[in-house]
Protein backbone atom coordinates (compact mmCIF):
# COMPACT_ATOMS: atom_id res chain seq x y z
CA UNK A 1 0.00 0.00 0.00
CA UNK A 2 1.61 3.44 -1.23
CA UNK A 3 0.48 5.63 1.52
CA UNK A 4 2.73 9.09 1.02
CA UNK A 5 4.42 9.71 4.52
CA UNK A 6 3.36 12.57 6.91
CA UNK A 7 4.79 14.46 9.51
CA UNK A 8 2.87 16.25 12.29
CA UNK A 9 2.91 19.37 14.03
CA UNK A 10 0.69 20.65 17.31
CA UNK A 11 -0.39 23.86 17.14
CA UNK A 12 -3.37 25.79 19.03
CA UNK A 13 -6.37 27.05 17.54
CA UNK A 14 -9.00 29.54 19.09
CA UNK A 15 -9.14 29.32 22.99
CA UNK A 16 -6.49 26.69 23.78
CA UNK A 17 -8.33 24.18 21.06
CA UNK A 18 -5.10 21.90 20.07
CA UNK A 19 -5.71 19.82 16.74
CA UNK A 20 -2.92 17.49 15.23
CA UNK A 21 -2.64 19.27 11.99
CA UNK A 22 -0.37 16.78 9.46
CA UNK A 23 1.94 18.60 7.34
CA UNK A 24 2.15 16.64 4.24
CA UNK A 25 5.49 16.33 1.76
CA UNK A 26 3.63 15.34 -1.13
CA UNK A 27 1.29 16.56 -3.17
CA UNK A 28 -1.87 14.60 -1.66
CA UNK A 29 -4.85 17.05 -2.47
CA UNK A 30 -8.22 16.67 -4.22
CA UNK A 31 -11.35 14.89 -2.66
CA UNK A 32 -14.70 15.74 -3.19
CA UNK A 33 -16.67 12.87 -4.36
CA UNK A 34 -18.38 11.01 -1.92
CA UNK A 35 -21.20 8.72 -1.52
CA UNK A 36 -22.84 5.95 -0.14
CA UNK A 37 -24.92 2.69 0.10
CA UNK A 38 -27.59 3.54 2.51
CA UNK A 39 -30.17 0.53 2.04
CA UNK A 40 -29.22 -2.18 3.39
CA UNK A 41 -27.54 -0.21 6.30
CA UNK A 42 -24.17 -0.65 6.04
CA UNK A 43 -21.05 -1.52 8.69
CA UNK A 44 -19.73 1.58 7.68
CA UNK A 45 -22.36 3.49 8.91
CA UNK A 46 -21.89 2.18 12.41
CA UNK A 47 -21.41 6.00 13.82
CA UNK A 48 -25.07 6.44 13.38
CA UNK A 49 -25.50 4.56 17.02
CA UNK A 50 -23.74 7.41 18.17
CA UNK A 51 -26.19 10.01 19.82
CA UNK A 52 -24.26 12.80 17.48
CA UNK A 53 -25.01 11.04 13.96
CA UNK A 54 -28.28 9.34 15.00
CA UNK A 55 -31.86 10.07 14.51
CA UNK A 56 -30.52 11.71 10.50
CA UNK A 57 -28.36 14.44 11.78
CA UNK A 58 -24.63 15.21 9.75
CA UNK A 59 -22.31 16.50 12.53
CA UNK A 60 -18.91 17.72 10.20
CA UNK A 61 -16.52 15.60 9.93
CA UNK A 62 -12.56 16.96 9.36
CA UNK A 63 -11.10 20.24 10.12
CA UNK A 64 -9.13 21.31 6.91
CA UNK A 65 -12.95 21.44 4.89
CA UNK A 66 -15.76 20.40 7.32
CA UNK A 67 -17.95 18.13 5.18
CA UNK A 68 -20.76 15.42 5.87
CA UNK A 69 -22.57 12.56 4.46
CA UNK A 70 -26.46 14.33 4.58
CA UNK A 71 -28.76 12.54 2.94
CA UNK A 72 -32.12 11.64 2.15
CA UNK A 73 -33.34 7.57 2.45
CA UNK A 74 -36.73 7.46 0.92
CA UNK A 75 -39.58 8.30 3.76
CA UNK A 76 -37.14 7.03 6.29
CA UNK A 77 -34.22 8.32 8.05
CA UNK A 78 -30.74 8.51 6.50
CA UNK A 79 -28.57 7.15 9.39
CA UNK A 80 -25.57 7.35 7.48
CA UNK A 81 -23.73 7.88 10.26
CA UNK A 82 -19.54 8.90 8.18
CA UNK A 83 -20.40 5.98 5.74
CA UNK A 84 -19.56 8.42 3.10
CA UNK A 85 -16.04 8.83 4.02
CA UNK A 86 -14.65 5.41 3.17
CA UNK A 87 -13.01 5.23 0.10
CA UNK A 88 -9.62 4.57 -2.02
CA UNK A 89 -7.44 7.52 -3.64
CA UNK A 90 -5.06 7.62 -6.55
CA UNK A 91 -6.20 4.63 -7.85
CA UNK A 92 -5.22 4.05 -11.89
CA UNK A 93 -6.34 1.34 -13.81
CA UNK A 94 -3.95 -1.33 -14.00
CA UNK A 95 -1.83 -0.40 -11.04
CA UNK A 96 -0.35 -2.64 -8.82
CA UNK A 97 -1.94 -0.53 -5.68
CA UNK A 98 -3.32 3.11 -4.80
CA UNK A 99 -0.79 5.81 -3.92
CA UNK A 100 -3.32 8.25 -1.55
CA UNK A 101 -2.35 10.76 -4.28
CA UNK A 102 -5.91 12.36 -5.04
CA UNK A 103 -4.63 15.37 -7.02
CA UNK A 104 -6.36 15.87 -10.52
CA UNK A 105 -4.17 17.00 -13.12
CA UNK A 106 -5.36 15.66 -16.40
CA UNK A 107 -4.18 12.47 -17.69
CA UNK A 108 -2.32 11.85 -14.30
CA UNK A 109 -0.97 8.68 -14.06
CA UNK A 110 -0.25 6.66 -10.73
CA UNK A 111 1.97 4.17 -12.14
CA UNK A 112 3.13 4.86 -15.42
CA UNK A 113 6.47 2.58 -15.12
CA UNK A 114 4.08 -0.68 -14.19
CA UNK A 115 0.75 0.01 -16.22
CA UNK A 116 -0.55 -3.34 -16.87
CA UNK A 117 -3.76 -1.96 -18.11
CA UNK A 118 -5.19 0.01 -20.82
CA UNK A 119 -9.06 1.55 -21.15
CA UNK A 120 -11.46 -0.36 -22.01
CA UNK A 121 -14.99 1.02 -21.37
CA UNK A 122 -16.98 2.41 -24.81
CA UNK A 123 -17.37 5.54 -25.33
CA UNK A 124 -21.06 5.16 -24.90
CA UNK A 125 -20.81 4.85 -21.31
CA UNK A 126 -18.64 8.03 -20.56
CA UNK A 127 -20.25 10.38 -18.31
CA UNK A 128 -18.10 13.29 -18.81
CA UNK A 129 -15.79 15.03 -21.43
CA UNK A 130 -17.95 13.34 -24.21
CA UNK A 131 -16.53 15.72 -26.84
CA UNK A 132 -12.75 14.57 -26.55
CA UNK A 133 -11.18 12.43 -28.74
CA UNK A 134 -10.53 8.95 -27.18
CA UNK A 135 -7.37 8.57 -26.17
CA UNK A 136 -5.97 11.81 -27.45
CA UNK A 137 -4.47 14.33 -24.91
CA UNK A 138 -8.02 16.11 -24.45
CA UNK A 139 -9.05 12.75 -22.76
CA UNK A 140 -7.94 13.45 -19.40
CA UNK A 141 -9.40 10.89 -17.54
CA UNK A 142 -8.29 8.19 -19.39
CA UNK A 143 -6.92 6.54 -16.45
CA UNK A 144 -9.47 7.16 -14.15
CA UNK A 145 -11.39 3.78 -12.35
CA UNK A 146 -14.29 3.87 -14.65
CA UNK A 147 -12.50 3.88 -17.99
CA UNK A 148 -11.92 0.11 -16.71
CA UNK A 149 -14.29 -0.70 -14.45
CA UNK A 150 -12.96 -2.92 -11.49
CA UNK A 151 -9.70 -3.13 -12.08
CA UNK A 152 -8.28 -0.55 -10.32
CA UNK A 153 -6.65 -1.04 -7.10
CA UNK A 154 -8.31 -0.02 -3.58
CA UNK A 155 -7.09 -0.11 -0.43
CA UNK A 156 -9.64 -2.38 1.23
CA UNK A 157 -12.89 -3.77 -0.24
CA UNK A 158 -14.66 -2.02 2.47
CA UNK A 159 -13.19 1.66 2.09
CA UNK A 160 -10.44 3.09 4.36
CA UNK A 161 -11.75 5.75 6.78
CA UNK A 162 -10.75 8.99 5.07
CA UNK A 163 -9.58 7.72 2.10
CA UNK A 164 -6.12 8.17 3.60
CA UNK A 165 -3.85 7.72 6.53
CA UNK A 166 -4.00 11.32 7.28
CA UNK A 167 -6.37 13.87 6.79
CA UNK A 168 -6.29 15.57 3.10
CA UNK A 169 -8.13 18.73 1.45
CA UNK A 170 -10.75 18.05 -0.45
CA UNK A 171 -12.81 16.72 2.43
CA UNK A 172 -10.79 13.46 3.16
CA UNK A 173 -11.33 13.14 6.30
CA UNK A 174 -12.57 10.63 9.03
CA UNK A 175 -13.67 11.74 12.33
CA UNK A 176 -12.13 9.17 15.69
CA UNK A 177 -14.84 7.40 16.79
CA UNK A 178 -14.88 4.04 19.33
CA UNK A 179 -15.31 2.32 16.09
CA UNK A 180 -12.59 3.50 13.89
CA UNK A 181 -10.52 5.94 12.95
CA UNK A 182 -8.28 8.18 10.34
CA UNK A 183 -7.18 5.51 8.00
CA UNK A 184 -8.59 2.08 9.31
CA UNK A 185 -9.43 -0.66 6.55
CA UNK A 186 -13.16 -1.28 6.69
CA UNK A 187 -12.80 -5.34 6.49
CA UNK A 188 -10.13 -5.08 9.39
CA UNK A 189 -11.88 -2.88 11.93
CA UNK A 190 -15.52 -3.13 10.87
CA UNK A 191 -17.20 -5.60 12.86
CA UNK A 192 -20.17 -7.57 11.44
CA UNK A 193 -23.49 -5.18 11.75
CA UNK A 194 -26.93 -7.55 10.90
CA UNK A 195 -29.64 -5.35 9.58
CA UNK A 196 -32.21 -7.52 8.87
CA UNK A 197 -32.00 -7.70 5.85
CA UNK A 198 -32.89 -10.81 4.34
CA UNK A 199 -33.42 -12.03 0.31
CA UNK A 200 -34.43 -14.90 -1.12
CA UNK A 201 -32.56 -16.72 -4.02
CA UNK A 202 -33.78 -16.33 -7.31
CA UNK A 203 -35.76 -13.48 -6.10
CA UNK A 204 -35.47 -9.71 -7.25
CA UNK A 205 -33.97 -7.52 -3.96
CA UNK A 206 -34.14 -3.69 -3.39
CA UNK A 207 -30.85 -1.67 -2.62
CA UNK A 208 -30.08 1.98 -2.84
CA UNK A 209 -27.44 4.70 -2.80
CA UNK A 210 -26.83 8.49 -2.03
CA UNK A 211 -24.04 10.73 -3.28
CA UNK A 212 -23.07 13.78 -1.56
CA UNK A 213 -21.00 15.12 -4.51
CA UNK A 214 -20.60 13.32 -7.70
CA UNK A 215 -17.60 12.58 -10.63
CA UNK A 216 -19.04 9.97 -12.75
CA UNK A 217 -18.09 7.18 -13.19
CA UNK A 218 -20.28 3.73 -12.65
CA UNK A 219 -20.97 0.93 -9.66
CA UNK A 220 -21.27 -2.34 -8.73
CA UNK A 221 -23.33 -4.42 -6.29
CA UNK A 222 -21.32 -8.24 -5.44
CA UNK A 223 -21.38 -10.69 -2.57
CA UNK A 224 -18.95 -12.56 -0.26
CA UNK A 225 -19.78 -15.43 1.83
CA UNK A 226 -19.60 -13.83 5.62
CA UNK A 227 -17.16 -16.48 6.63
CA UNK A 228 -14.56 -15.73 4.53
CA UNK A 229 -12.21 -12.61 4.48
CA UNK A 230 -13.32 -9.53 2.83
CA UNK A 231 -11.08 -9.38 -0.09
CA UNK A 232 -11.49 -7.42 -3.45
CA UNK A 233 -10.94 -11.20 -4.70
CA UNK A 234 -13.43 -12.58 -3.14
CA UNK A 235 -16.10 -9.51 -3.64
CA UNK A 236 -15.22 -9.86 -7.71
CA UNK A 237 -16.17 -13.66 -7.57
CA UNK A 238 -19.59 -12.55 -7.24
CA UNK A 239 -20.98 -10.02 -9.22
CA UNK A 240 -24.85 -9.48 -8.79
CA UNK A 241 -26.43 -8.57 -11.80
CA UNK A 242 -29.01 -5.79 -12.43
CA UNK A 243 -32.36 -6.39 -12.48
CA UNK A 244 -34.49 -3.25 -14.10
CA UNK A 245 -32.67 -0.64 -16.91
CA UNK A 246 -34.61 2.03 -14.53
CA UNK A 247 -33.49 3.40 -11.24
CA UNK A 248 -36.50 4.74 -8.63
CA UNK A 249 -35.51 8.15 -7.31
CA UNK A 250 -36.45 8.28 -3.27
CA UNK A 251 -37.80 11.38 -1.88
CA UNK A 252 -38.41 11.85 1.64
CA UNK A 253 -41.98 12.78 0.30
CA UNK A 254 -42.56 9.34 -1.49
CA UNK A 255 -45.94 11.00 -3.38
CA UNK A 256 -42.87 12.72 -5.10
CA UNK A 257 -40.88 9.67 -6.16
CA UNK A 258 -40.61 8.69 -10.14
CA UNK A 259 -38.23 6.13 -12.24
CA UNK A 260 -35.58 7.44 -14.79
CA UNK A 261 -33.30 5.30 -16.95
CA UNK A 262 -31.07 2.99 -16.16
CA UNK A 263 -27.69 2.14 -18.51
CA UNK A 264 -26.29 -1.21 -17.26
CA UNK A 265 -22.97 -1.62 -19.13
CA UNK A 266 -22.83 -4.52 -21.47
CA UNK A 267 -20.00 -4.07 -23.32
CA UNK A 268 -16.45 -2.98 -22.32
CA UNK A 269 -16.86 -3.02 -18.67
CA UNK A 270 -17.10 -6.22 -16.53
CA UNK A 271 -20.04 -8.20 -15.54
CA UNK A 272 -23.06 -6.06 -13.36
CA UNK A 273 -21.93 -2.25 -13.57
CA UNK A 274 -24.15 0.20 -13.92
CA UNK A 275 -23.58 3.72 -15.26
CA UNK A 276 -23.74 6.36 -12.57
CA UNK A 277 -27.04 8.25 -13.69
CA UNK A 278 -26.21 11.76 -12.99
CA UNK A 279 -24.09 13.75 -14.41
CA UNK A 280 -21.74 16.27 -13.08
CA UNK A 281 -21.94 19.18 -15.11
CA UNK A 282 -19.31 21.70 -14.01
CA UNK A 283 -17.12 23.33 -16.20
CA UNK A 284 -13.82 23.13 -13.02
CA UNK A 285 -12.97 19.56 -14.41
CA UNK A 286 -9.38 19.41 -12.61
CA UNK A 287 -7.29 20.81 -9.87
CA UNK A 288 -4.29 23.00 -10.31
CA UNK A 289 -1.61 24.17 -8.43
CA UNK A 290 -1.51 27.99 -8.44
CA UNK A 291 2.20 28.25 -6.68
CA UNK A 292 3.69 25.96 -9.58
CA UNK A 293 3.78 29.62 -12.00
CA UNK A 294 3.86 32.60 -9.16
CA UNK A 295 5.21 31.05 -5.40
CA UNK A 296 3.68 33.96 -3.82
CA UNK A 297 0.08 33.01 -4.65
CA UNK A 298 -2.22 30.67 -2.54
CA UNK A 299 -5.77 29.19 -3.82
CA UNK A 300 -8.55 31.63 -3.03
CA UNK A 301 -10.39 29.03 -1.67
CA UNK A 302 -12.79 29.19 1.21
CA UNK A 303 -11.78 26.54 4.12
CA UNK A 304 -10.86 26.46 7.52
CA UNK A 305 -7.09 24.81 6.28
CA UNK A 306 -7.06 26.94 3.22
CA UNK A 307 -5.56 29.13 4.78
CA UNK A 308 -2.19 30.67 6.89
CA UNK A 309 -0.60 28.11 8.54
CA UNK A 310 -1.03 25.56 6.68
CA UNK A 311 -2.16 26.34 2.58
CA UNK A 312 -4.15 22.56 2.58
CA UNK A 313 -5.80 23.77 -1.14
CA UNK A 314 -2.66 24.95 -3.04
CA UNK A 315 -2.27 22.02 -4.61
CA UNK A 316 -5.72 21.11 -5.48
CA UNK A 317 -7.18 24.71 -6.48
CA UNK A 318 -10.36 23.90 -8.49
CA UNK A 319 -9.68 25.53 -12.21
CA UNK A 320 -10.60 25.26 -16.05
CA UNK A 321 -7.24 22.88 -16.86
CA UNK A 322 -7.56 24.70 -20.61
CA UNK A 323 -6.05 27.83 -19.29
CA UNK A 324 -3.25 25.81 -18.12
CA UNK A 325 -2.70 22.97 -19.97
CA UNK A 326 -2.87 23.40 -23.33
CA UNK A 327 -4.86 20.74 -25.55
CA UNK A 328 -7.15 20.26 -22.55
CA UNK A 329 -11.06 20.76 -23.49
CA UNK A 330 -12.66 23.80 -21.85
CA UNK A 331 -15.25 21.95 -20.95
CA UNK A 332 -14.63 18.54 -19.69
CA UNK A 333 -17.51 17.83 -17.68
CA UNK A 334 -20.90 16.10 -18.82
CA UNK A 335 -22.20 17.31 -21.77
CA UNK A 336 -25.93 18.08 -20.90
CA UNK A 337 -27.22 17.39 -24.66
CA UNK A 338 -25.82 14.00 -24.09
CA UNK A 339 -26.33 13.26 -20.63
CA UNK A 340 -28.45 15.89 -19.06
CA UNK A 341 -29.81 16.15 -15.14
CA UNK A 342 -32.37 13.70 -14.87
CA UNK A 343 -33.58 15.17 -11.94
CA UNK A 344 -35.28 19.02 -12.49
CA UNK A 345 -35.35 21.38 -9.93
CA UNK A 346 -33.42 18.99 -7.13
CA UNK A 347 -29.80 19.01 -6.22
CA UNK A 348 -28.34 15.31 -4.92
CA UNK A 349 -28.88 15.93 -1.28
CA UNK A 350 -32.73 15.69 -1.82
CA UNK A 351 -33.37 12.18 -3.34
CA UNK A 352 -31.69 8.51 -2.98
CA UNK A 353 -31.28 6.07 -5.18
CA UNK A 354 -33.15 2.93 -5.72
CA UNK A 355 -31.49 -0.46 -7.64
CA UNK A 356 -33.44 -3.75 -8.60
CA UNK A 357 -30.55 -6.54 -8.02
CA UNK A 358 -30.93 -10.13 -8.80
CA UNK A 359 -30.64 -12.62 -6.08
CA UNK A 360 -28.33 -15.65 -7.39
CA UNK A 361 -30.24 -19.03 -7.47
CA UNK A 362 -27.23 -20.96 -7.73
CA UNK A 363 -25.22 -20.01 -4.15
CA UNK A 364 -25.96 -21.64 -0.82
CA UNK A 365 -28.15 -20.13 1.64
CA UNK A 366 -26.44 -18.36 4.22
CA UNK A 367 -25.02 -14.89 5.49
CA UNK A 368 -23.10 -12.68 3.38
CA UNK A 369 -21.86 -9.31 2.92
CA UNK A 370 -23.06 -6.96 0.36
CA UNK A 371 -20.42 -4.96 -1.48
CA UNK A 372 -21.10 -1.54 -3.00
CA UNK A 373 -18.13 0.03 -5.32
CA UNK A 374 -18.11 2.91 -7.65
CA UNK A 375 -15.74 3.94 -9.73
CA UNK A 376 -15.10 7.50 -10.34
CA UNK A 377 -14.19 8.83 -13.83
CA UNK A 378 -13.22 12.68 -13.34
CA UNK A 379 -11.10 11.33 -9.83
CA UNK A 380 -8.65 8.45 -9.23
CA UNK A 381 -10.95 7.62 -6.62
CA UNK A 382 -12.98 4.54 -5.71
CA UNK A 383 -16.20 4.53 -2.69
CA UNK A 384 -16.32 0.95 -1.04
CA UNK A 385 -19.41 -0.06 1.52
CA UNK A 386 -20.03 -3.13 3.06
CA UNK A 387 -23.90 -4.29 4.66
CA UNK A 388 -24.67 -7.50 6.22
CA UNK A 389 -27.26 -9.91 4.45
CA UNK A 390 -28.59 -13.61 5.01
CA UNK A 391 -29.85 -15.35 1.81
CA UNK A 392 -32.30 -18.46 2.26
CA UNK A 393 -33.45 -20.32 -0.24
CA UNK A 394 -36.43 -19.91 -2.37
CA UNK A 395 -39.11 -21.40 -0.08
CA UNK A 396 -37.20 -20.81 2.84
CA UNK A 397 -38.73 -18.75 5.70
CA UNK A 398 -38.24 -15.07 6.65
CA UNK A 399 -37.81 -13.71 10.05
CA UNK A 400 -37.80 -10.43 11.10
Amino acid sequence: MAIVASRCAILTLGMAQQLSLCVLLHSLKGVSSHGSMIMPPTRNSVDAELPQWSGGKFPPTGWIEPYNCMCTNGTSECDAGQNCFWFSQGCSIGCKACTGNGIRYPNFDQCPEERTAKPTLLKKYWTANHNAEEGSVADIYKYNPWRAPGTAPVFDACGMAGGNTVEVFNAGAYRQTKFAKQGDLGSMVLRPRPSGTVWRKGSLAKTRWQQTAGHGGGYQFRLCPAKEALTEECFQKMPLDFGSETHMIRFADSAKDFEIKATIVKEGGGIGWMRYPVPELTDVNCDYNVTKENASAHCDFHCPGCGAPTYSADAACPTVCSKHFPGTPSYAGADPKIFPWPVPGHDMHDFAIEDTLKVPSDIPAGDYVLGWRWDCEMTSQVWSNCADITIVDADGDIIV
